[in-house]
């Protein structure tokens, strides 16, 4: 008792002799305590932020891949359009087509023409093309030391007649590729299909790398009823694509950061063994076909990131096989570099706690320090938070714009494609109505002049007369020959004003009429301005001035154009229609929409386009974010916010200006302002805007 009662005493005593420490020890052992937590709360942030950011990058590996393919693959259907858009395809035309496509895309290593060449026609089509451009020719195969035999009998044929690579090789003109086993199948289920096939993986020739064949039938132009591709007696040929796989993917990884991690590439319709393509190893950066090393480390498919092996696996097709992508991190990847947030953390805090600590030792000012340490801190943190938030802002900007300003490249190479397809045949079509109105006034004259000598022709001659009414057709016919003259004339038009829209020969800065450009906008847009059922149509007044040819890049100009009034015609309509209870458009009819589109030269060096429409107007509120990425007062799915942030950056690229005049009630009128020549030094002068719209 006595015992106990001393060492009672003797701690009480000890805690009382150093009582004035307590609150020093408390806010230490406190301070650690939060500090360890804190950093292992972010410590477990930062983890999972990581496993997010390497899905998200495992996911645009796959989006690349995908896009890259479809981009190789999209040759091979534009020359099965271009098969079935002609009558005859000859070797040099199918060289200028097919070669630009391999000076863009290095994966392709060769483009090839395939016949169908039945057994019944085989001796007769080998003397055809030896007439042609080939004295040696023969349909040959391989044998598997690679030497070149006569080709053994089968029912049917399929030779490569044309072939377009990188590196020229006519060796190959005559090649069965039905008699390669690796090829074969892919062909075969082509043919039966109709569709795109794609061979499992096989080693190119010419280097022993690895890749891919695909096929594309293209059926015969026919007239009978029978028109179906699986009819292998209605099989023209099938155009080919060797494709290198590493080239493909390596073309991918250009536009990616993939350091530290790795990825593995199989093909799921292959069989087991054959299943492995190509990995990318991070370290070296390079890419590894050697099917030695087809396993990935098991170490890295037991970390937190790929706990699940499937969690780190993204399927997409190629062709009609679907292939798959396995993304591991490599070594590195989860280091203390990761962890640098919540280290820092837990240092702050321990230091801290640290400086709190001697705080409550030495005096309040010494607390006023740290505690202003600490704010500091804070404010620097806080700082870089937002730099970080605004950075990744802008970088979602930029993203959508460049996949809008690509949207808007391909829309102008479709656009030129589609003018110059229709420009021959309307030349054609115009040419002949002149000397067809030619011939049938000559013998329309003849006629005349036979019924003034003969005025009693023979009873059979009245009778077809009759029949055929000779003097409804003499009236008529010249009309129709006008009529379609007009028609032809008026497609001219429109071709005219899509090549002038699209201007993709006119990649650099030119002096070009600003009046052209805004008439090829309103001319593809025409069909969004004539009348509807319940709507009157839009009225287009030009009030052109006289102004000199404008030094600009015309094609991105004429997109300024285009986005502006596609505007003005979504408000008219807007404007013009409302809602009924019962769901349906009410129109009214008192409402007359118009737009107006006026120019002027402002000064020597300044003209201005004004676009004005008398629609409902905007807020001052709308008018403030007018011009800002993704701002769109249109309903969601009906407009991305781009059209006019666009417009901005290319006016002000020429430096220009672009602004917009409006109230409610009062309708909508754009400046664009554009230097006649680009100065790269001296600003174009500026001119104030008008008030407001008005319409007269």
């Amino acid at each position: 008792m006595n015992v106990a009662s001393n060492w009672f005493n003797s701690l009480t005593e000890s805690l009382l002799s150093h009582r004035r420490y307590i609150p020093a020890a408390l806010t230490l052992c406190t301070g650690t305590s939060l500090s360890l937590v804190a950093a292992a709360v972010v410590w477990h942030s930062e983890n999972q932020r990581m496993q997010a950011e390497f899905h998200q990058q495992a996911d645009r590996l796959n989006v690349t891949l995908q896009q890259s393919i479809n981009k190789n693959l999209e040759v091979l259907y534009s020359l099965e359009g271009f098969y079935r858009a002609s009558t005859e395809v000859s070797r040099q035309d199918f060289k200028l087509f097919a070669q630009p496509a391999l000076a863009r895309n290095t994966a392709i290593h060769s483009v090839n023409w395939i016949r169908r060449v039945p057994a019944a026609q085989k001796a007769a089509y080998e003397q055809t093309i030896r007439a042609a451009d080939f004295p040696a020719f023969q349909i040959y195969e391989r044998t598997p030391d690679k030497k070149q035999v006569k080709v053994k009998a089968r029912s049917e044929y399929f030779p490569i007649i044309y072939r377009e690579a990188l590196e020229e090789d006519n060796k190959v003109i005559g090649f069965d590729v039905a008699s390669s086993p690796d090829r074969k199948a892919a062909l075969e289920k082509s043919v039966n299909t109709g569709k795109i096939a794609a061979s499992a993986r096989i080693r190119l020739v010419s280097n022993n790398q690895p890749g891919l064949q695909v096929f594309l039938p293209v059926p015969r132009r026919t007239t009978s009823a029978d028109n179906s591709v699986n009819s292998r007696q209605n099989l023209m040929g099938v155009i080919a694509g060797l494709f290198q796989i590493t080239s493909m993917v390596d073309s991918s990884l250009e536009s990616l950061n993939l350091d530290n991690i790795n990825f593995y590439l199989y093909d799921n319709s292959a069989i087991e063994k054959e299943r492995f393509l190509v990995r990318y190893d991070s370290q070296a950066k390079q890419l590894i076909d050697n099917p030695k090393h087809e396993k990935p480390e098991l170490a890295n498919l037991r970390g937190k990131i790929c706990q699940n092996p499937s969690a780190c696996t993204r399927l997409f097709n190629v062709a009609d096989r679907q292939w798959r992508l396995l993304v591991l991190p490599g070594k590195g990847y989860n280091s203390m570099r990761t962890h640098q947030g919540s280290l820092a953390i837990g240092a702050i805090g321990l230091l801290m706690t640290g400086g709190l600590t001697i705080y409550l030792l030495m005096s309040l000012e010494r607390t006023a320090k740290v505690e202003q340490q600490v704010y500091d801190r804070t404010i620097q943190l806080k700082q870089r938070t937002a730099e970080l938030e605004t950075a990744l802002k802008n970088l979602q900007e930029a993203q959508f714009q460049l996949i809008q300003t690509e949207k808007m490249s391909s829309l102008g190479q479709l656009v030129a494609g589609v003018a110059h397809e229709i420009n021959n045949p309307v030349n054609f079509i115009s040419g002949n109505l002149l000397h067809t109105g030619e011939y049938t006034q000559s013998l329309l004259e003849l006629v005349e002049i036979y019924q003034q000598q003969y005025p009693n022709p023979t009873p059979e001659v009245q009778a077809k007369q009759k029949e055929i009414d000779l003097e409804f057709i003499s009236e008529d016919l010249p009309k129709i020959l006008k009529s379609m003259n007009m028609g032809a004339e008026r497609i001219r038009q429109i071709v005219l004003s899509l090549r002038n829209f699209s201007r993709l020969d006119e990649a650099e800065m030119k002096s070009v009429d600003i009046h052209q450009g805004i008439d090829s906008a309103l001319m593809i847009l025409d069909s969004r301005l004539k009348p509807q059922p319940g709507f009157p149509g839009i009225q287009v007044l030009k009030e052109y001035g006289n102004l000199p040819l404008v030094e600009c890049w015309a094609g991105q100009l004429n997109q300024v154009f285009m986005n502006v009034l596609s505007n003005a015609i979504d408000v008219l309509h807007e404007k013009k229609s409302h809602i009924l209870p019962n769901g349906k458009n009410s129109y009214d009819a008192a409402f007359l929409p118009r737009i107006r589109i006026r120019t002027e030269l402002l000064s020597s060096n300044c003209v201005c386009v004004r676009i004005a429409d008398n629609g409902s107007g905007m807020t001052e509120n709308v008018k403030k974010c007018l011009f800002d990425p993704f701002f769109t007062t249109k309903p969601v799915g009906k407009g991305t916010g781009l059209g006019l942030a666009i417009a901005y950056q290319i006016v002000d690229k020429h430096q220009g200006s672009l602004r917009c005049v409006s109230a409610p009630g009062e309708g909508t009128e754009f400046w664009i302002e554009v230097p006649v020549r680009q100065q790269s030094k001296q600003s174009v002068s500026k001119v104030s805007p008008a008030v407001g719209a008005s319409w007269n």
